[in-house]
């Protein structure tokens, strides 16, 4: 059976409200009845929300973990979520402990999490998700698997879910007064906190004052659980014990509504993967997720026992979403649409996500792409945008379209964003410059990895590329040139058009990288930052020669193969960001619209390109778009079939 208990405390009318706590389990619910099968009637939400019957209180909450683990039997499966504030306490010197923060301030501890996992009946497992700040080690002495990481300042506007004892001390002092003067009036004594303790015992002192025995083990020491094995108890926290989380405000991106960064990043992460992720994959992806919204402060945790870190997230393979029925057979058109604006940064374009809705509108009027095959990223939320476009997000989505093609598919990327030139120095040879596209993380895709791409296609599978990005031209590496470089005499650039180059010097990333990463700093060649900032399997193929010759990518020779692309112009030059009539746009963007638009029925890739550059050159861009293809493709059209 799978039970849970979702919990969540927005602490409505006091000086410490939160405004996501309550939608967090709300979503959280949403998810485990329809990807994880649970029955609605054993998942109990506990809330402050107005017309709530059982609000979020020590008592109540506790009595519901305790019911939960009293009827588990042999391979059940709980589920316990608190969306909240939480607090760390220094309780012995050297030692911080961890606890969440009830609606009534009657804390719960780390300790008590620890009681009820040791009353587990075996082969029972227990997952904790917490949204709430300090809670990374809330289950008491269980082992880290994902733990600590040092991160750099947000940039991001945000609510913090964090307390201090000082607010939950003048909380219960003014409830402890309330109380003496009921008492005086009643006739009766009440025993609360002893002046000139410390602020822990105080605390302790004014809640067994006020709720008697229905305080945390932690100040009931003797009573606290003193065995300790690896168990079943499974924890996610949102950030590790000394980070405080997030709230993400109401916007476009969220619908509106407030959310916890983290439960908001566990949930996208969990409705875009179709097949189970072991909860060490889980959280991975979570940490990127949140970065790439900018949380950089915030790093997931998780603890458990090393078999439960391989284990499947909720032990269950989650039930695919509901999705169109389609016809296997019947050869699909599928894309993957990128724009980088780069918001906040030195670096910012402005035209890229305008871009990236153009190209979308296009290939679903004119080249018959159905929506539901289309995966957009854009690192500013537009509808339809998935995920934020990351160096390993993108990669994600494009292994996914080329792993799941079949013969007679049309598959397509499109990147509007900066381009960099890569320095490749060998010994004995002179210094060569290869192309890459620009992440939102700087984390680079090169023209190694779109060779690695294309060469995983199967039989019968064309794959376009299209790059609005300077040095993208010979983004595929070693693709036979139809089309290459050449020079055009400049037009004249009209009055009212204002351009700027899409391009990041690669001396400025490895800069970036280097500022921002101990690891990187440490780092004695250009591989070796990059893998010590973004891992060693993360990070471009270019950078991870093993990798690279295991994969056969070493040595090649320009060849035919159904790898097409469309560059914005030649490995040397630099592609434009420009303003025409107060929106901007992708010079070369906005001209492959007009060409595919332009009334010619069907076009091929040949025609695109010269067309383009006839666009471009009246316009006076000092821009080449080219073509990498084989012979057969030259002529072929592009993207197939036209509406």
């Amino acid at each position: 059976m799978k039970t849970a208990l979702l919990v969540g405390c927005n602490y409505p009318n006091t000086p410490y409200e939160l405004k996501g706590c309550i939608n967090d389990v709300h979503a959280t619910r949403d998810v485990i009845l329809k990807r994880f099968n649970f029955d609605p009637q054993h998942v109990e939400l506990i809330t402050d929300e107005p017309g709530s019957p059982k609000m979020p209180t020590r008592a109540n909450i506790m009595a519901g973990l305790a019911e939960m683990v009293k009827e588990a039997k042999e391979g059940d499966v709980l589920l316990f979520h608190f969306s909240g504030h939480g607090v760390e306490a220094d309780m012995k010197p050297g030692r911080k402990d961890d606890a969440i923060v009830p609606c009534d301030l009657n804390l719960i501890y780390d300790v008590d999490i620890r009681h009820l996992i040791q009353q587990l009946p075996k082969e029972t497992s227990f997952t904790i998700v917490s949204d709430s700040c300090h809670s990374g080690g809330l289950i008491d002495k269980e082992k880290e698997q994902i733990g600590p990481h040092k991160g750099i300042a947000p940039s991001v506007d945000a609510q913090k879910r964090g307390i201090s004892l000082e607010s939950i001390h003048q909380g219960l002092q003014t409830a402890a007064n309330v109380i003496n003067a009921a008492s005086d009036v009643l006739g009766t004594t009440v025993a609360f906190g002893t002046t000139g303790l410390d602020i822990v015992s105080n605390i302790g002192h004014l809640l067994t004052g006020i709720f008697r025995d229905n305080v945390s083990l932690k100040f009931r020491p003797s009573q606290e659980p003193r065995s300790l094995t690896e168990d079943e108890g499974i924890l996610l926290s949102g950030f590790q014990a000394d980070e405080l989380s997030l709230d993400l405000e109401p916007s476009d991106k969220t619908q509106g509504k407030a959310y916890g960064a983290f439960t908001y990043s566990l949930q996208k992460i969990i409705n875009e993967t179709h097949g189970a992720l072991t909860n060490k994959q889980l959280v991975m992806n979570v940490r990127d997720e949140i970065t790439s919204l900018g949380f950089h402060e915030q790093h997931p945790c998780l603890y458990c026992s090393d078999k439960n870190a391989g284990t499947a997230f909720m032990a269950t393979i989650p039930t695919p979403l509901a999705f169109p029925m389609i016809n296997e057979l019947v050869p699909q058109k599928k894309a993957v649409l990128v724009g980088c604006n780069y918001p906040k940064t030195p670096y910012n374009l402005k035209g890229c996500i305008n871009d990236v809705e153009n190209i979308r509108r296009l290939i679903m009027k004119r080249f018959n792409f159905d929506r539901h095959f289309i995966k957009v990223l854009t690192d500013n939320y537009i509808p339809g945008s998935c995920a934020m476009p990351t160096g390993i997000k993108i990669k994600a989505a494009l292994y996914e379209m080329v792993k799941t093609a079949r013969p007679g598919d049309v598959l397509f990327f499109y990147f509007s964003g900066h381009g960099t030139a890569v320095p490749v120095l060998k010994p004995g040879q002179p210094l060569r410059l290869d192309e890459a596209i620009v992440p939102c993380d700087f984390n680079l895709i090169t023209d190694v990895d779109f060779r690695d791409l294309v060469n995983q296609l199967p039989e019968r599978v064309n794959f376009t590329i299209l790059s609005d990005s300077c040095h993208s031209g010979g983004l595929i590496d070693k693709e036979k040139e139809q089309i290459g470089p050449n020079t055009l005499r400049k037009g004249k650039k009209s009055p009212e058009c204002i351009t700027r180059g899409k391009s990041i010097g690669f001396p400025v990333i490895h800069d970036i990288i280097d500022l921002v990463s101990d690891a990187a700093h440490q780092a004695t060649n250009i591989a070796e930052q990059f893998f010590g900032f973004f891992g060693r399997d993360i990070v471009s193929l270019k950078f991870n020669h093993e990798a690279a010759k295991q994969k056969g990518l070493l040595g090649l020779q320009p060849h035919e193969d159904k790898g097409i692309l469309v560059s914005g112009c030649e490995a040397y030059e630099t592609s434009f960001d420009v303003v025409l009539d107060g929106n901007s746009y992708g010079a070369f963007t906005d001209a492959v619209v007009k060409v595919s638009m332009g009334g010619y029925g069907k076009i091929s890739n040949k025609d695109l390109v010269t067309k383009a550059r006839d666009i471009l050159k009246q316009n006076g861009f000092d821009q080449t778009p080219c073509l990498y293809c084989s012979n057969a493709d030259l002529d072929a059209d592009f993207l197939g079939e036209v509406a």
